[in-house]
């Protein structure tokens, strides 16, 4: 396995700059929706620094944009994987220990 490109992150961030364009939304409301500055995304879309994961996931959120894991060779059945994945760290309810 290689190890990830640095430009990477660049390139995801400007993806969600351009849909932020495409869809028409300002700088000023994803940081009213985020929480961040308007400078501080401004920072990140002219790439003047790498957001963490949770940063980009809480910009693509507040602009309604999903990011998914996809198997290239659809060998595994990531549904399963992922509610795996989500008992496990205590976020599906219905799967909880009574008490």
């Amino acid at each position: 396995m290689s190890p990830i490109n640095d430009k990477t992150w660049e390139v995801l961030v400007l993806t969600l700059k351009y849909i932020a364009e495409e869809k028409e939304i300002r700088q000023e409301t994803i940081a009213e929706r985020t929480g961040f500055t308007q400078s501080n995304i401004s920072r990140i879309f002219a790439l003047k620094y790498c957001p963490t994961l949770q940063t980009f996931l809480t910009i693509a959120n507040a602009m309604d944009v999903n990011f998914f894991i996809q198997d290239r060779d659809n060998k595994s059945e990531l549904n399963k994987i992922f509610e795996k994945a989500m008992t496990d760290i205590g976020r599906r309810q219905n799967k909880l220990p009574k008490s």
